[in-house]
């Protein structure tokens, strides 16, 4: 059974063998596209003893790939000796229909075959699934919470002169209090800093149009760096550009998490 040819009554019916942390897997995976079997058992197995957390992990895993509803990338993070939380899963083209059949879809998307993304594509997916995951990780246990997290091109926004704002994940937290809304830029040190630049002047022409951002507000703009030394750098080159309309700020991405958090009470 393709993807391609899934009718809903089939997905319906595949849906009913589904325990609810086999639809989080692709609910997560539809999110974020990409995760390792590390950043999954993090994700959606922390609450198993840290023994049996890769085990559990392998089995649930191999049974969504039997299914087709998820694949592996041929690909492992880390190399061979990695194992198993160094593979990549995504959704296959049945999963991807499962995803909008327990998302509320009624529409027939069109679905994509997997296939092997270039070695820098990878590396940014899964940069922006780690933020993910570590939002989620440093809300566990707590009063706050991720309201909102999607990437693109879901977070993508216009930019109120014919053209969109393409950040790389739009993301909300929240505690009891107050809500906190940031664009993210997760920067893997590949781009010089003109095109810093660019994205700066792209959200300041968007301001600058006084159209109202998400939920009628401007998102923060928080750039994820990563190394220390090159957040200086871009830290830098914002304020170098002297009076802006937005806030912007600069962190690593080991830090963003807690950073994001803490905007709450800043």
């Amino acid at each position: 059974m393709s993807g391609a040819r899934a009718s809903w009554a089939t997905i319906a019916s595949l849906a009913e063998r589904l325990s609810e942390r086999d639809k989080e897997v692709i609910r997560g995976l539809a999110r974020v596209r990409l995760l390792t079997g590390g950043q999954l058992e993090r994700l959606l197995f922390a609450h198993n003893a840290d023994s049996q957390q890769s085990h559990i992990r392998r089995r649930v895993m191999k049974r969504l790939v039997d299914l087709g509803l998820v694949a592996t990338l041929n690909r492992r993070i880390g190399g061979v000796r990695a194992g198993s939380v160094g593979l990549v899963y995504c959704l296959g083209r049945i999963g991807q229909r499962m995803a909008d059949f327990i998302n509320g879809s009624t529409l027939l998307q069109r679905t994509r075959a997997p296939r092997a993304p270039s070695e820098m594509f990878l590396r940014h997916t899964l940069a922006i699934s780690e933020a993910f995951v570590a939002l989620v990780e440093t809300a566990r246990g707590t009063n706050k919470k991720v309201h909102t997290f999607s990437t693109e091109p879901y977070c993508w926004w216009p930019d109120g002169n014919g053209g969109t704002l393409r950040p790389d994940a739009l993301a909300i937290v929240e505690d009891a209090r107050y809500e906190a809304t940031h664009w993210l830029e997760i920067d893997q040190g590949t781009e010089d800093l003109g095109r810093i630049r660019g994205k700066i002047a792209a959200y300041e022409a968007f301001a600058a149009t006084g159209i109202e951002g998400v939920h009628g507000v401007l998102p923060h703009v928080v750039f994820a760096t990563s190394t220390d030394e090159r957040a200086e750098l871009i830290a830098r080159e914002i304020a170098h550009q002297g009076t802006l309309r937005m806030v912007y700020k600069v962190t690593s991405q080991a830090r963003l998490a807690t950073s994001l958090f803490r905007s709450l009470h800043a």
